[in-house]
């Protein structure tokens, strides 16, 4: 067992913690954590990256957070499992939590950071996500936000990239749209156009770097790109220093039933929007840096 997932139990209560989440890396002593996770004073919560390991921490019975397999930095895995601790009840959106993973060698647990929930994520609570996922389902949602923090965290080819992401209610968005340019969409099997897919996110990735928004149904299928949102901005009200494309955001979600999620071309945050107003904010970490809820109403100048 990794000593530093035992300092991490150990140092919680002086820490002022409410969980230990682990990311355990390809090779676990799964029955050593449980025992672990018996003695520990608060709950051990363990996020596998893949379905095989789900199983065998399920059989270990721990206390699971079944994440979507997934290629990405270690700071998308952990959004999305905390988000699924969530909308479980398994974690409070105000929680303290340590967070125990394999950031430097892929075969052992050997860092450990402390999240701080920021004062928004306090008030996104478990009832939150769940009237999210009526509109959306939770892991298209999840699907979604993991390549827009890939985005705003990476950029493309050394350029900075914002885009706007809207998913659900497919038929009011496109209505409520316009084709920019050519749709790279256009005539691919629904099959081939999942962003569950690595090489649909991929696709994400690339064509982010031009004019115009993604639409994406609730299967997580990619509808359209390159479209012009065209909804009325009466009635909003946003945070300063936030420019068209989080307007466009908005105001599709004010008069359709979908969720949209803004990528900054500025600074990399990521936001959500539902019903017209801004309902989640996530900062790019770089690599091996902690993650930071913050507060959504930043001044600062955002596209």
């Amino acid at each position: 067992m990794s000593p530093l997932l035992s300092i991490a139990v150990e140092s919680v209560n002086r820490l002022g913690c409410e969980a230990v989440l682990v990311l355990p890396p390809a090779m676990m002593d799964w029955s050593g954590l449980r025992a672990l996770a018996d003695a520990a004073p608060i709950p051990l919560l363990v996020a596998p990256a893949s379905l095989r390991h789900v199983e065998a921490a399920r059989n270990a019975g721990l206390m699971v957070l079944e994440v979507e397999p997934t290629e990405s930095a270690i700071q998308e895995r952990i959004i999305l499992a905390l988000l699924e601790a969530i909308s479980l009840d398994l974690l409070k959106a105000g929680a303290q939590v340590v967070a125990v993973y394999d950031g430097f060698d892929s075969d052992s647990l050997d860092s450990m950071t402390v999240i701080r929930l920021g004062e928004h994520l306090e008030r996104f609570t478990a009832r939150d996500l769940r009237a999210l996922e009526t509109t959306v389902p939770l892991e298209t949602l999840k699907a979604v936000i993991d390549v827009a923090v890939e985005i705003g965290r990476e950029g493309r080819e050394g350029k900075e990239v914002g885009t706007l992401i809207v998913v659900g209610d497919a038929r009011n968005v496109l209505k409520r749209s316009r084709s920019l340019v050519f749709d790279p969409f256009k005539g691919y099997r629904r099959k081939d156009r999942n962003l569950r897919d690595p090489k649909v996110r991929e696709a994400i990735k690339e064509i982010a770097q031009l004019d115009g928004g993604f639409i994406v149904s609730r299967d997580g299928t990619v509808e359209s790109a390159c479209r012009l949102i065209d909804a009325p901005f009466t009635g909003l009200s946003l945070p300063k220093g936030l420019g068209t494309r989080h307007w466009a955001g908005a105001a599709i979600t004010k008069v359709t039933h979908s969720i949209a999620v803004v990528v900054s071309q500025s600074t990399g945050v990521v936001r959500l929007f539902k019903q017209g107003e801004m309902i989640l904010r996530i900062a790019p970490m770089p690599r091996a840096r902690a993650l930071r809820w913050n507060n959504p109403d930043s001044s600062h100048s955002d596209d």
